[in-house]
């Protein structure tokens, strides 16, 4: 059993779905959202990398300099936040389309902080604004957990 399907194993509250992708070079887990303010989550493990897919934004862990543990922990680690109120997905919207992503992190003073931002190069610059906040609410954050 895998680092992941233990964890897994042991959280059977966490919805999920392993594939193989069609080229059959990587797997996929899936992990759907929970809520309507709730976002998916999207883990592709390729030889050299796994990409963690969140809604919007994604994020590359790769393994130079890291043993294999090391980097599934960190991946792991990331995903276990991802599905706690301990972090949040906050979308900027401009004519009804999404822009822009934050994913925030909870600080002990009760502040989000902007762990990473990505955004669309190209977006309807002039369209009404607005905002959407997403949280998972499916495991405790890994701080209530020790």
């Amino acid at each position: 059993m895998t680092l992941a399907q233990a964890s897994l194993a042991t959280n059977p509250e966490v919805k999920h779905t392993w594939s193989i992708d069609a080229d059959e070079d990587h797997c996929i887990l899936d992990i759907p959202p929970y809520s309507d303010t709730g976002f998916s989550i999207t883990i592709e493990v390729f030889p050299e990398e796994i990409t963690v897919s969140m809604g919007g934004p994604h994020e590359h862990f790769r393994r130079e300099g890291m043993s294999p543990e090391e980097l599934v922990g960190s991946v792991l680690g990331l995903t276990r936040d991802l599905l706690s109120p301990a972090m949040r997905l906050r979308e900027q919207r401009a004519g009804g389309s999404a822009f822009q992503w934050h994913v925030e992190a909870l600080q002990a003073d009760g502040t989000w902080l902007a762990e990473a931002t990505t955004g669309l190069l190209f977006w309807n610059y002039f369209g009404k604004r607005s905002e959407r906040i997403y949280q998972n609410d499916v495991l405790p954050s890994r701080a209530k957990a020790s």
